[in-house]
Parts: structure tokens; C-alpha cells; sequence
């Protein structure tokens, strides 16, 4: 299985973290991994064999080749299907809102076809991808694609979004909801309709999801504390309440996900 992760360019920079391309050729075993929560929207294009997705209710599912996925606050397995080749584009929690002109919290816990939305156009780039020779070709064929769909979201909810998303950032999503609207001026009613609309979830939901994406930055950071003390640094107030969070979001306990990926490292696994 080859990696390789890419940068966007231009303005499209200020809303996308990067692009991850993955590939192997129909002579590799099959590869199964688990899929947790991230914080943000994310595309997929398939232009190889699309995975399969198998999900905690014992549900199957074989992806379409292009996939908007949705904050989500629970995991699935994802195995590959002979040659793969796909290509992830991760956006700041703050960006994808530029790019979608729906409320965000429609594709909650989703992942849609997004022939579903765009009909024919996404047709064309699917195609454009499959045909393309390099990476670079294929980066180009994204970037050409998502520079048609961008519409700016207005000033006011941007800067408070984008306000808001760094406070919560800064705390590791050890938020109090309530400090957060104060911190921001407005009221809980207006920032739960703009978060839902914007990001995709509610405050209290983004805040937690905040939260699980800063424990994972502590197994990065530390491989050797305690399990109860991991968990007062996360903000929990007992060791209890952190297992039956980070279980919900990974499908493991803390000490499963340990000795599973000793060697974890965010920046590096979590596309």
C-alpha cells in the first residue's frame, strides 16, 4: 500500500488541509482498518476499486466512487477490493461550509453519493480521475472541480465560526458550552443553528468530538501514563466516563486501541 499526501494550492489552501492519496495494485492482500471519527468534512474519489464498509449494526456497504462524508461520532471497517486507488481531501473543520451550499448537519453520521448532489459534473471528474496518469494530473482535476463549487460563507458567520473552532481547538475541546457563546457573544440558540449549519454538528457535539481528536494527540504525545491520568488531563471526571467516550468513538477501549497501535501517531494515521 503506497501513501501520498499533497497540498492544496492557492486560495483553496485557507480551506483544506490536504489531499491523501492511496494506492496498491490487485497483487496485495486485502487490507481491513478501522475508521474513527475525524473533525472534520471529508471527500472521497475513488478511481480504482471502491472499499467496502462494514459497519457496528452488521450492516454492509460498498462505497460509491465519490463520497461526501459527515461529521460522524462512531466508527466502521473499511476493506479494500483488489487494485485501490483513492484519494481523501480533508477540509479544516471551518472550510467545507464554502464549498456545500446545504446545512452541513444534513449529512450527519452520513456518507452520501455526491453524484447525488452535482449529477453529471461529478461524472466528468470521475472520469478525469480514471484517466489522469499522475498525481499531479489528478490534483489538478480536484482543484479545477472544487474551485467551481466555492461560494464564500458571509463575514459574520465565518469569523464566528472560524472564532469558535479555534477556541475549542486551543482546549483540546475541554469547552464549557455556555463560556463558549459568552466567549463569542451570542446566544446558545444561535451558535448551536450556526454550528449545526456550518460544521455539522451541534456545540456540545463539536466540542466532544474536539475533545476525542485531543486524547488522540495525548496517545501521540505520551505512550506511558495511566489510564487515570489520561483522563483527568482530557478533562474527565473519572476514568469510567473517558473508556465509555473513546469506546463509542473507536470501537475500543483506551488499552485495546494501545496495544492494537502502540506506535499511533496522529499526523501520520489519521488520515
Amino acid at each position: 500500500m503506497n501513501f501520498q499526501i499533497v497540498q492544496p494550492s492557492g486560495f483553496l489552501s485557507n480551506y483544506i488541509q490536504r489531499y491523501c492519496f492511496m494506492e496498491s495494485d490487485k497483487h496485495e492482500k486485502t487490507i481491513v482498518e478501522r475508521v474513527i471519527p475525524v473533525e472534520h468534512i471529508q471527500l472521497m474519489f475513488h478511481y480504482r476499486n471502491p472499499f467496502t464498509e462494514y459497519h457496528p449494526d452488521e450492516s454492509i456497504v460498498k462505497q460509491s466512487r465519490s463520497i461526501l462524508s459527515g461529521l460522524t461520532d462512531s466508527f466502521s471497517d473499511v476493506s479494500t477490493n483488489g487494485e485501490t486507488g483513492v484519494v481523501f481531501v480533508s477540509f479544516y473543520p471551518a472550510g467545507a461550509c464554502h464549498f456545500f451550499r446545504f446545512p452541513l448537519s444534513e449529512i450527519e453520521n452520513r456518507s452520501i453519493d455526491l453524484s447525488d448532489i452535482f449529477g453529471q459534473q461529478v461524472r466528468q471528474v470521475e472520469e478525469r480521475l480514471y484517466l489522469s496518469r499522475s498525481i499531479k494530473e489528478k490534483v489538478s482535476v480536484i482543484e479545477h472541480f472544487l474551485a467551481g463549487l466555492y461560494s464564500p460563507v458571509p463575514l459574520y458567520d465565518s469569523l464566528l465560526i472560524g472564532k469558535g473552532v479555534d477556541l475549542i481547538k486551543h482546549n483540546n475541546g475541554q469547552n464549557n458550552a455556555a463560556l463558549l457563546c459568552d466567549q463569542l457573544s451570542v446566544t446558545p440558540k444561535t451558535l448551536e443553528r450556526k454550528f449545526s449549519r456550518y460544521l455539522g454538528k451541534t456545540t456540545k457535539q463539536v466540542i466532544k468530538l474536539f475533545r476525542f481528536y485531543g486524547v488522540l494527540h495525548d496517545f501521540t504525545n505520551d505512550k506511558c501514563t495511566s489510564m487515570t491520568e489520561r483522563a483527568y488531563r482530557n478533562g474527565y471526571s473519572d476514568q469510567s466516563h473517558f473508556i465509555r467516550d473513546f469506546k463509542s468513538f473507536s470501537g475500543y477501549t483506551p488499552g485495546e486501541f494501545t496495544s492494537k497501535y502502540p506506535e499511533f501517531n496522529i499526523d501520520n494515521d489519521y488520515c
